[in-house]
């Protein structure tokens, strides 16, 4: 039963991060404006303001397509949580329960700014403090569920171990840094800043779910032709 929900909380990472891929992509094609300039100079938040919102900073009906960006927010934020619950909170339970009960209070609170982001718009009146606080916990929480991981998790995953935590430092780094080039008014680099930030943890959900899946898949042949073996020893 556990190793099925391990395959699953795999599978799940990598829809996951597909579906986030593909929903940032749709609402870039559907703003009619070039790619190049969507992803170097907007804000992935500026792909979830509505038509019809006035945003600072966004250009007036920038994202007829908002609501695919926000539902990929919104389903990626409990799809997270799910995969990280199924796959790696069991890994860790098997070291630490206490230690995995609170990586998975980190993924959570990733969930929780993410869900933030999706429902509150940035740049919106009324509603882009809480986009902020949203935001800032994915980037800070998400980041830290892959450098925790990558330092707690059992040492036979040495390469995934160390991917995750440089993918990590690299998100965080990018993380500090996009908040330097938004207090000085930097805006030439601080879409590009905000997606170094947020795709390292897309790029960790995929290396995860892959590698867990082949894992899971191998160890699935592995035991087979021994329970084979085993229940013909029985029979005779």
């Amino acid at each position: 039963m556990r190793s099925r929900l391990v395959k699953y909380g795999a599978i799940g990472f990598i829809l996951n991060a597909a579906i986030y891929l593909i929903t940032e992509f749709i609402a870039a094609l559907g703003t009619n404006q070039d790619l190049g300039y969507v992803y170097s100079k907007q804000f992935i938040s500026a792909l979830g303001v509505y038509p019809g919102q006035i945003a600072d900073g966004v250009p007036n009906n920038f994202s007829p397509l908002a609501i695919v960006m926000n539902l990929g927010f919104i389903v990626t934020a409990f799809g997270f949580s799910i995969s990280y619950a199924l796959l790696l909170y069991p890994k860790l339970k098997d070291r630490n329960t206490k230690l995995a009960c609170s990586l998975m209070m980190v993924a959570t609170l990733f969930s929780i700014g993410s869900l933030l982001v999706g429902l509150f718009q940035g740049g919106v009146p009324n509603q882009d403090s809480l986009h902020g606080i949203g935001a800032r916990l994915s980037f800070l929480m998400g980041n830290l569920t892959l450098f925790f991981t990558g330092i707690f998790l059992k040492p036979n995953h040495k390469s995934y171990r160390l991917t995750a935590i440089l993918l990590s430092i690299i998100g965080i780094s990018f993380a500090f840094l996009l908040q330097y080039a938004i207090t000085n008014k930097l805006t030439e680099v601080a879409a590009i800043y905000e997606r170094l930030t947020v795709y390292p943890i897309i790029a960790w959900e995929l290396i995860t779910g892959i590698i867990f899946l082949k894992e899971s898949i191998q160890t699935k042949y592995n035991l087979a032709p021994r329970t084979k073996k085993e229940n013909k020893d029985e029979t005779e």
